[in-house]
């Protein structure tokens, strides 16, 4: 599958990779010591998923002109939960199933991560859209805009991949750890409802035929 990629700095702002793993480490601390709960919850998942996210984009993109452009995806996956912050402990912690109301607040946490992203030096419109859009769904029913297909940003549909396999194989209070195999059921099943379909199938794929991914997850 061909992808079509792109990169529009936000605000006439440049990239900065040094700059972002200075602003990551600040993160780090600041979570750690003012939020320890919710930093364990953020820290091990945001970690893995950019690692993951990075790892895919190489396989679709290859690491070698595109490396700018992986690179933000990689930062941009690593700030992609950052919002969850601004949300309540009682409700990110919950060890059961979210009720209605609480899902709805849970959702702010996409559009609460954007606008804190968008007020730091350096941030690209690639990390400002994974942060933004990574719950959006292939067939529109995901949210904050209910955007769907092609017109969800590429970026935010794989860091969505990533997102998804990362969190399906972790332990919640409120599921259990799922297997390699049952992930890519779940996967599969996910595809061409939240999911881009071409994505996932380019997924899977790169994990039976290489060992790249396997020694990330």
């Amino acid at each position: 599958m061909m992808y079509s990629l792109s990169r529009t700095p936000l605000s006439n702002s440049r990239f900065n990779r040094s700059t972002w793993l200075d602003t990551i480490r600040a993160l780090t601390v600041v979570g750690h010591n003012l939020e320890p709960a919710i930093f364990a919850h953020f820290q091990p998942h945001a970690h893995a998923t950019a690692r993951l996210a990075r790892h895919f984009a190489a396989y679709l993109f290859g690491d070698g002109k595109h490396r700018h452009w992986l690179d933000e995806i990689e930062v941009g996956a690593y700030m992609h939960d950052v919002g969850k912050y601004f949300i309540t402990p009682e409700i990110l912690l919950k060890p059961d199933l979210l009720d209605e109301e609480e899902r709805k607040v849970m959702a702010l946490h996409s559009v609460y991560g954007a606008l804190a992203i968008s007020k730091l030096p350096g941030v690209t419109d690639i990390i400002h859209s994974v942060a933004l859009c990574h719950h959006e769904h292939w067939d529109g029913s995901g949210y904050p805009d209910g955007l769907s297909g092609p017109s969800i940003p590429l970026e935010a549909r794989i860091v969505a991949v990533a997102d998804v396999y990362i969190s399906l194989r972790a332990k919640r209070p409120y599921k259990s750890t799922l297997s390699k195999d049952e992930s890519f059921n779940t996967l599969q099943k996910m595809a061409g409802l939240e999911l881009d379909p071409s994505l996932v199938e380019d997924f899977l794929r790169e994990f039976e035929r290489g060992a790249m991914f396997r020694r990330l997850t």
